[in-house]
């Protein structure tokens, strides 16, 4: 060893007492080597050698600060390099050599060990016995037996576990021969300085100075911690300095050799971490069953209980994010640690996640939104830091640097595996499978959300509104709704949603986010692409709406096929200029933009606003007559425009325009298409929400202040900004003057224009079909199948039919299974829509005008391509289904004794309250299908998009509310569904318990299992076996009837919630719907037990029940 070596080792006094033995606390050393303090243990000659070590290209050094995760590391590392085998077993061989090799049951860092064997055993530097008695015991209770040699010795790829810095780390890390790049690979372990401050204080006992020092050991371990410039006397000296010098040696190396791994993504996301490193070194595929065995190895209790152990025990401590809150500071000693850490690591990379983690609590939260109006002004909340995810951790978004410095990085896509969704499936607690996470200060987040709404998906797919952003990100203040999260205490941050989704992802945390809560990821987090899942169902089919010239149900979404070209050329087109306005001011107030580009970009959106003005006096929406997507997206940017982008981003300077769209008169068209669309989507706004991004001129100042880009104050709050309430008074005033065109909603109601014995009926309703259905020559074994609108029709037709027809004993399908040649097979076929033979068929259709033709083309999209003749042909038991109800739409065989002009009475007065006897001799048998009111009112309203009318009435007509419950006049298809129930009652009465029985859609939904077993005994089929009982009920699921029964099915069921009326109306409408319900329903036995399910004290009861279940 040189004498240059061992000079620069300042030995200790020898009049001074000896060091601390290690269970005395974490006390300054006595030792430095050139200026760093250094440990007892470290050896200055190993120091050079590992400095000028040659490297491999497999070798790896890890680099990890004090406290931070470094014996927890290099467990890792050799656990994933050398011990396990892809089955997630011990390999023999390796770990008989455990004792024998560095590293393997404890670190063995290069600076703690002499170079060699023979300098070891002779202690040259006299570092062995710096402790006297302890000093060999010690040692080798920290590193083992083990020398330098060993370390170069060890199988590769070899590891290099070290507290050192950059300035002492091998140069051919950084530097090759002949000039060229380095070898080998760099792993930066970090954790966050509050915590390894604390964690450090508590180590193997407390520092004789204590926290606060004032003694004669000391300053304590707070000062310590804190000083800098060569002052600070810990072991290997400021962390805040090591970390500015590792930040260069990673900058340096790039992420193809350096990877930084923080302490708390390795607790929070064990296995995310571990696929990480693995990639990084890429090993190949790392299957689960080693990661399980890699995670379970590495465990604080497994490491130290392990062979070896008490090394670990020496060196590990529980860990923990946050604990640096228990520690007995003040908050102005944290201030200081704030004030010193953005000092010295401000503009650091690998710092930027520690501030999240340092937080006391998360700044610039927002105000809740709800208690927000029209004059709030959000610029005089605390400002907040504008962050981003990168490999999952939350960091200042470095896009506001003004050096240009740092960019945010390879951003992820986030792509679902399927291009198509069923949105009608349900999570394992009956809540909606898919979730929406929006936020009012964006216009894309807030065209999904009214999307959401005009396509009539408000029950099906759940959604939280965000109440603005804060240093974290997007902040829901109660919590989030949804599955995995709900119930949880707020504030929710949507952060956990992308880094459930992918623990390690580079993104951007915005909103809209579709968020599949069964598979627990997101679907995507891109607004178009959104718009165009919710508007198709997952057989590429559109969605479906209510046509008024034709009647009927037709397919028709915001993204019709037939016009998808058209459409996404229109949103390509105005992408690249009004959608992309706010980029654009962002540019402008960050001041990043350059050469003129925000200028252009300015001037080519106003010239797409003359564009567009020009184009929507010739045309109602952007692409004729029908309302699309893209229309709904340019609607929340015209809105923002005079509220928001024309006074933010300085647009009254830039050309002729007048900065105003909506209160101006330059473009009067624009107006005019902005107001039809606000009185469309005004439900869905919250409107106080936009004024938020006045927010964003704080933020940007705000952050750069943190990252030290600028030292710039926060900008002013004394302008002025737009007065809400005078726009909204122009958004509220009447669209005149606009070209006509086919309503701005796609909606489900029209009342129907015919009228059968006092009941309104859908105008596919034949009067010929209608009679010979009531003159069917019945079978015994016939089928009727009674059920109202919204209570189940489709889902028991397919019931019966699996049970009838498709499966075996066995479980097994049949050669009858699937077969469509019949009717009711691949959907329901009802008897009043037919043509009553292929002979009518063909004269109507060649006789009829246009329009009919075009009608009955579709009809055959709903009820297949049958006729009347076709159901008397099913073979036996047949099936008849339909929503028809009473004693004078029922064929008359059901009845005994009935004649025509009768009313209820049969064997007795039955309207009356008398009950059918044993002596009713009819034939066939009926099944009714009820439903509680309540949810098929819901089901009703949201059935394939929302009414006109809405919920309570406008020109449109009286609303879903006031048509449901006007019970003599309703003119909703197959009237009043409170007269429906009571018909069917009276039916189910005259029948009698023999041939009637009732199905409850709620008891299906609840316990399946238990009604199928109903309707088989009913039937007077074989014993139902466990294989046959679970096959149909398999493929009576909601989500296989779809997928395996093409469109039929797909346009006429929802998710069909119990209890979903609740989210709806108020306590006093319920209470009035209550009222109606026992004058019209009240003795009526069919009806008794939906009460249960129209009362929330019923429903929590049925809740519970299932909870204890």
């Amino acid at each position: 060893m040189s004498n240059s070596n061992s000079s620069n080792l300042a030995d200790e006094p020898k009049q001074q007492p000896q060091y601390a033995p290690p269970n005395r606390g974490s006390n300054p050393p006595k030792y430095k080597y050139n200026s760093l303090p250094v440990p007892w243990w470290f050896n200055p000659a190993s120091v050079s050698k590992f400095h000028s070590l040659p490297l491999h290209s497999t070798d790896i050094i890890l680099s990890s600060g004090v406290k931070m995760g470094t014996t927890w590391m290099n467990k890792i590392l050799i656990s994933l390099l050398h011990e396990f085998d892809d089955e997630g077993k011990l390999i023999p061989e390796v770990v008989d050599k455990r004792a024998e090799l560095p590293g393997r049951l404890g670190q063995t860092y290069p600076e703690g060990v002499y170079p060699t064997r023979r300098e070891h055993e002779e202690d040259s530097l006299g570092i062995l016995s710096r402790l006297e008695q302890q000093g060999r015991k010690a040692h080798l209770a920290l590193f083992g037996n083990f020398v330098l040699e060993d370390l170069v010795e060890q199988p590769e790829p070899r590891i290099f576990a070290t507290h050192l810095s950059r300035e002492y780390l091998p140069r051919e890390l950084f530097d090759g021969e002949n000039g060229e790049g380095g070898t080998g690979k760099l792993i930066v372990v970090v954790r966050n300085l509050k915590d390894a401050m604390c964690s450090l204080h508590n180590f193997r006992g407390l520092p004789q100075d204590g926290w606060f020092g004032g003694n004669e050991h000391g300053p304590g371990t707070f000062a310590r911690y804190l000083m800098l410039n060569g002052e600070c006397p810990n072991a290997f000296g400021s962390v805040f300095e090591w970390l500015r010098d590792n930040n260069d040696a990673v900058m340096s190396i790039g992420n193809k050799r350096a990877l930084v791994v923080y302490y708390e993504s390795l607790i929070m996301d064990f296995n995310g971490q571990l696929q990480r490193i693995n990639d990084f070194l890429e090993l190949g595929t790392l299957t689960d069953a080693k990661a399980q065995a890699i995670a379970e190895a590495c465990a604080l209790k497994s490491m130290q209980n392990a062979e070896g152990g008490a090394r670990y025990k020496y060196t590990t401590r529980k860990g923990g994010i946050g604990k640096w809150s228990q520690a007995p500071l003040t908050k102005e000693h944290w201030k200081e640690f704030d004030s010193v850490f953005n000092k010295v690591l401000g503009d650091v990379k690998i710092a930027d996640p520690f501030r999240f983690f340092q937080y006391e609590s998360v700044p610039g939260m927002p105000e809740a939104l709800g208690e927000c109006d029209l004059d709030t002004d959000p610029r005089t909340w605390e400002p907040y830091l504008l962050v981003m995810l990168r490999d999952g951790m939350i960091v200042p978004d470095p896009y506001f640097r003004l050096d240009g410095k740092d960019d945010r990085g390879e951003l992820m896509d986030f792509k679902y595996n399927k291009p198509q969704l069923s949105f009608d499936e349900c999570n394992c607690d009956g809540s909606p499978r898919y979730h929406l996470f929006v936020s009012e200060s964006c216009p894309l987040a807030s065209a999904v959300s009214a999307a959401r709404t005009l396509l009539g998906l408000d029950s099906m797919i759940s959604m939280d509104v965000a109440d603005g952003k804060s240093g974290a990100g997007l902040v829901f203040l109660n919590g989030c709704s949804c599955v995995p999260w709900k119930g949880s205490e707020g504030p929710f941050w949507l952060y956990s949603v992308y880094q459930l989704s992918n623990s390690i992802a580079t993104t951007l945390i915005t909103a809209p986010v579709l968020w599949d809560t069964v598979e627990q990821k997101i679907v995507s987090n891109d607004a178009w692409e959104i718009l165009k899942l919710m508007s198709r169902e997952d057989d590429q089919s559109d969605l479906i709406s209510y046509n008024d010239a034709l009647g009927v149900i037709l397919k028709e979404g915001l993204c019709p096929r037939e016009q998808m070209e058209a459409i996404e050329n229109m949103y390509s087109d105005l992408s690249n200029s009004i959608f992309n306005v706010e980029d654009v001011g962002l540019e402008c107030i960050a001041q990043v933009g350059k050469d003129g580009r925000v200028d252009d970009n300015f001037e080519r959106i106003l010239i797409k606003l003359q564009e567009l003005n020009d184009l929507l006096g010739k045309r109602r929406f952007l692409l004729g007559n029908n309302l699309t997507g893209v229309d709904i997206f340019l609607a929340m940017f015209l809105f923002r425009f005079d509220a928001c982008y024309t006074p933010l981003f300085g647009l009254k300077n830039h050309g002729a325009f007048d900065g105003s769209i909506l209160t101006g008169a330059s473009y009067p068209n624009l107006k005019g298409y902005s107001r039809e669309l606000y009185h469309e989507l005004k439900s869905t706004l919250k409107i106080q929400g936009f004024r938020q991004i006045f927010r964003l001129p704080y933020g940007i100042a705000f952050t750069r202040q943190a990252i030290r880009s600028t030292d710039a104050s926060l900008p002013s709050a004394n302008d002025p900004i737009p007065n809400l309430n005078q726009i909204v008074a122009s958004l509220e005033e009447p669209a005149t003057d606009r070209p006509k065109g086919a309503p701005a909603t796609r909606t489900s109601d029209s009342a129907p224009k015919l009228i059968r014995d006092g009941i309104a009926m859908p105008m596919w309703f034949r009067d010929d079909t209608a009679q010979l259905y009531r003159d069917l020559d019945l079978r015994d074994d016939d089928i009727i199948l009674s059920s109202g609108v919204k209570m189940g029709t489709t889902w028991v037709t397919k019931i019966l039919n699996s049970l009838l027809y498709d499966f075996d004993d066995n479980g097994k399908t049949t050669s009858a299974y699937m077969d469509d040649s019949f009717p009711n097979r691949l959907g329901q076929t009802y008897p009043d829509a037919l043509f009553p033979s292929r002979e009518v068929e063909k004269h109507e259709m060649a006789t009829k005008d246009e329009e009919f033709v075009k009608r009955m083309k579709m009809l055959k999209t709903n009820f297949g391509d049958f006729v009347f003749d076709d159901l008397l042909n099913q073979p036996s038991p047949r099936l008849f289904s339909s929503h028809l109800s009473g004693k004078n739409l029922l064929p008359k065989k059901l009845f005994d004794g009935w004649k025509d002009g009768d009313d209820c009475a049969i064997n007795g007065d039955v309207s009356n309250g008398d009950k059918a006897g044993p002596m009713n001799k009819g034939i066939g048998r009926l099944i009714v299908v009820v439903r509680n009111l309540k949810d098929t009112l819901v089901s009703l309203h949201h059935f394939r998009g929302v009414p006109k009318d809405g919920w309570l009435g406008n020109e449109h007509g009286p609303g879903s509310y006031a048509r449901a419950i006007d019970i003599e006049n309703c003119p909703n298809a197959f009237g009043s569904s409170f007269l429906w129930v009571k018909r069917s009652g009276e039916v189910v009465d005259a029948v009698g318990p023999e041939r009637a029985l009732v199905l409850q859609y709620e008891d299906l939904k609840l316990d399946f299992d238990t009604q199928l077993q109903r309707i088989n005994d009913f039937l007077g089929l074989s014993k139902l076996t466990d294989a046959k009982a679970k096959a149909v009920a398999a493929e009576c699921a909601a989500k296989s009837m779809k997928e395996k029964t093409g469109g039929r099915f797909k346009m006429i069921i929802r998710k069909g919630m119990v209890g979903d009326w609740q989210n709806y109306l108020d306590d006093e409408r319920w209470e009035e719907f209550d009222r109606v319900f026992d004058k019209v329903l009240g003795g009526v036995d069919i009806a008794e037990p939906l009460r249960q399910y129209q009362c929330k004290e019923g429903l929590d009861e049925i809740t519970a029940a299932q909870e204890k279940s």
